[in-house]
């Protein structure tokens, strides 16, 4: 691995973001957390003399002597002699007995940790597993290396158990670097340079104060407002939706569109960097799309509207072969169809955006509550408009789905649920329904 790119970066913060100790293993983890703090003199020494964190040292002598102040901290041979193993006959100068501090610089600066400038989370992960070795990244990708994540949600099994030589089933029983690293960060022993984080939606959420930040900007800057809901400090589904929006109207390319949050974002919204020219274009092509938006509303909504004039014309079918056979024929009836297909039939024939997939309608995909959960942008209740659509959960791919023909506080919706066919009503006589017959969670929808 010859150097830490940006893609790889990425993959370490989001790594260390979410990384979870083993209840199992929390205690372990902590006893090996207070002897590193209990030692932090020491190893203040060694770092001071090579330019670097001395919790970066601490973590090092634990994976490689145990804590051991007797052993080389390049491998834990004993520091009678010069070391045996790899890298054998360290350190060169001097005469043994060493002490550990003048074999711990040693190998430190052999490993040119002297040399390394980026002591972020990145910095420091890419350089812990450097010293270990790529084995696991190079030759076993589905294993991510047990030297930084043992111990963790992020490894269960597979370690190489002699040089060389891998056991898909063999546990590593040390514990991690990362996961020490981290505990040290958690515990308020370190003070750990986690740099700006890239934000995204992870399990459990990130939460935190730059969060905050980052809804504040979609809530307010000088684009307008992205609606992420509340400022609540949790990287959810409203807040993710919010970014992908910012992206597309701020001229990000197609591929780029997505919910991460990261730093070039920040500087967009917070005016620090003004949009490449590149982007500039995009932004404008887009925002004349969106003045259109209006009327492609108006027709979903006319659409849904005449489902409840023809309602009497208009079955309820969960036949894959028909719900959808009139996505190419407007206005068909007599029609036979479910509530995701009916949305569906009224956002194709308005010439809206697929709420399923990117790309053109076409009958033989998916088009159900569970796409549309997948496919469209998350929106707080509030910024609900004419247009959009409510599913209402469990379970998690959907139970029903209804198109939003007025806004307000009580919503008014078209519902097509049953052989009596669409209806016009309230959300709140909707929800009650819903809620009676155990499905009490509400997911707001926007295709725009």
């Amino acid at each position: 691995m010859a150097a830490l790119t940006k893609k790889l970066g990425r993959e370490y913060a989001l790594l260390y973001e979410s990384c979870l100790i083993r209840p199992s293993r929390k205690a372990a983890v902590d006893k090996i957390v207070r002897r590193m703090a209990a030692n932090r003199r020491r190893y203040e020494k060694v770092a001071k003399a090579l330019g670097m964190p001395w919790y970066v040292v601490a973590v090092i002598h634990n994976m490689e002597a145990g804590m051991d102040f007797t052993r080389h901290l390049h491998n834990g041979d004993p520091l009678t002699a010069r070391t045996t193993h790899v890298p054998a006959g360290r350190p060169k100068a001097g005469r043994p007995p060493f002490t550990w501090e003048q074999s711990a610089i040693d190998a430190l600066a052999y490993q040119r940790f002297g040399e390394w400038k980026d002591w972020s989370v990145p910095g420091i992960l890419f350089k812990l597993e450097g010293y270990n070795g790529f084995g696991y990244r190079d030759n076993h990708p589905q294993v991510l290396s047990p030297y930084l994540w043992s111990f963790s949600n992020h490894y269960t099994r597979g370690k190489y158990v002699a040089d060389g030589r891998f056991s898909p089933t063999a546990v590593s029983a040390q514990c991690g670097a990362a996961v020490l690293l981290k505990r040290l960060h958690e515990g308020g022993k370190a003070a750990v340079d986690v740099g700006p984080r890239a934000l995204r939606l992870t399990n459990p959420m990130m939460t935190g104060p730059d969060v905050k930040e980052a809804q504040r900007l979609l809530a307010k800057s000088r684009f307008g407002s992205f609606e992420p809901g509340g400022i609540d400090g949790e990287y959810g589904d409203l807040t993710a939706g919010a970014t992908r929006r910012a992206k597309w109207e701020l001229g990000y390319p197609d591929g780029a569109v997505n919910a991460s949050f990261g730093p070039q974002l920040w500087a967009f919204l917070g005016g620090k960097k003004p949009l490449p020219r590149p982007f500039q274009q995009r932004r404008a092509k887009r925002l004349r799309q969106a003045r259109s938006e209006k009327g492609i509303r108006k027709q979903i909504v006319d659409w849904a509207l005449w489902g409840c004039t023809h309602s009497g014309q208009i079955g309820y079918s969960q036949n894959g072969s028909v719900r959808l056979s009139a996505l190419g024929s407007r206005g068909t009836l007599p029609l036979a169809t479910d509530c995701s297909a009916f949305a569906t039939l009224c956002y194709c024939w308005a010439g809206a955006p697929n709420p399923n997939a990117s790309g053109a309608y076409d009958p033989r995909r998916p088009a159900y509550t569970g796409s549309m959960l997948r496919h469209l942008r998350r929106i707080p209740r509030t910024a609900a408009k004419p247009g959009d659509v409510v599913v209402w959960l469990p379970p998690s791919t959907g139970q029903h789905v209804c198109v939003v023909v007025a806004a307000g506080p009580d919503p008014m919706l078209v519902s097509h649920g049953d052989p009596s066919g669409p209806k016009r009503l309230r959300f709140s006589a909707e929800d009650a329904y819903q809620r009676r017959h155990g499905h009490g969670r509400t997911t707001w929808l926007s295709a725009f």
